[in-house]
């Protein structure tokens, strides 16, 4: 069964009064992709074009400590 079978029998199985929440689910997640794609893109563009290099540490030390803050 393909994705697409999947996601058609997965959408017929979920009562229409819940629809609108599957629909708004779809465009939020929609909406994060678009923004991860972007943040990829931005790191390839910065990769390809600076000589500025970090290390793991470095990068995500900021992150870690914003999550456990």
């Amino acid at each position: 069964m393909s994705e697409r079978q999947q996601a058609e029998l997965l959408l017929r199985n979920i009562p229409e009064r819940n629809l609108h929440i599957v629909i708004a689910l779809m465009r939020e997640l929609t909406e994060y992709e678009d923004y991860v794609e972007y943040a990829l893109d931005e790191a390839d563009y910065l990769a390809e074009n600076t000589t500025e290099r970090l290390t793991h540490e470095e990068v995500f030390s900021g992150l870690r400590r914003a999550i456990n803050a």
